[in-house]
């Protein structure tokens, strides 16, 4: 099953473009099977979600974006807004009340290198992030995002396989060119926000670029990958990143950030010749 995880319209998000119902209709003709609206700080009411899905026979699930102090946070399960959720140990606790779940979004932003291709800035940038308090709170990061830019998602992937965090995907959309760029592939139906839910806390799930290159160069986002549920298994069972050695850490950060660098001038490289 493909799904939006993080999308926005008029007019709850300030910034969007897009009404509801072109949303919905665009996303079935991109071959999506629900979407999220995950509005700036607000939220649609649960019967106004409800409606929108029944009348274009699609699922449509309520979901918010909230803006706090350690970067936004996908928000699933909660309906409103509250008074303080920009501190996100506020935001956890309203979230664990109504037994829901939060997933950082596009979290290269204010994190990622200033110079892609300096080893020793990418070190220090995965340093920073793994600092990052909300880490204590998500359950996964958004690792690839529609409107990022191929370097910056490759940040969000090396980050999460860094600390051993599942990824989900997301246009982010604002307007109809973001539509139908990325989805998150669920191995289970999901036809309700709880079911959602649970298959972000305990379900198998793959973040997809639906445009094959655009998002990601990773040829192993771009379709789901046959051993999907050995990769969950291993990635359950490998020590927590705070659980490693300093060595470890240390050791860990410089591969990335070689492995990185490599990548990205590879890609500039590509580019140039192309261009």
């Amino acid at each position: 099953m493909l799904l939006d995880l993080h999308t926005h319209t008029q007019p709850l998000s300030y910034d969007s473009f897009l009404p509801p119902d072109e949303l919905i209709e665009r996303s079935k003709q991109a071959g999506l099977d629900g979407i999220v609206l995950s509005e700036h700080d607000a939220a649609w009411s649960p019967d106004a979600v409800k409606e929108l899905s029944k009348r274009h026979n699609f699922l449509v699930l309520p979901g918010m974006e909230i803006n706090t102090e350690e970067g936004h946070m996908l928000v699933y399960g909660m309906h409103k807004y509250v008074f303080g959720m920009h501190r996100v140990h506020e935001l956890a606790g309203h979230v664990d009340n109504v037994n829901g779940l939060m997933i950082q979004a596009h979290p290269y932003r204010r994190q990622h290198p200033w110079n892609w291709e300096s080893e020793k800035e990418w070190i220090h940038s995965l340093e920073r992030s793994e600092a990052n308090n909300a880490l204590n709170f998500v359950r996964g990061l958004e690792v690839l995002n529609g409107r990022g830019k191929l370097n910056e998602n490759q940040f969000s992937k090396i980050l999460a396989d860094h600390i051993g965090m599942p990824g989900t995907a997301g246009t982010d959309s604002h307007m109809t060119d973001d539509i139908g760029k990325c989805v998150t592939y669920f191995e289970k139906d999901i036809t309700n926000e709880e079911d959602l839910i649970e298959a972000l806390r305990n379900g198998l799930y793959w973040p997809i670029d639906m445009t094959k290159g655009d998002v990601t160069p990773d040829t192993r986002y771009w379709d789901v990958p046959s051993d999907l549920r050995q990769i969950f298994e291993d990635l359950n069972n490998r020590p927590k990143h705070l659980e490693k050695s300093i060595e470890q850490q240390e050791l860990l950060r410089i591969q990335a950030a070689s492995t990185s660098v490599e990548l990205i001038k590879s890609l500039k490289k590509e580019a140039d010749t192309t261009g």
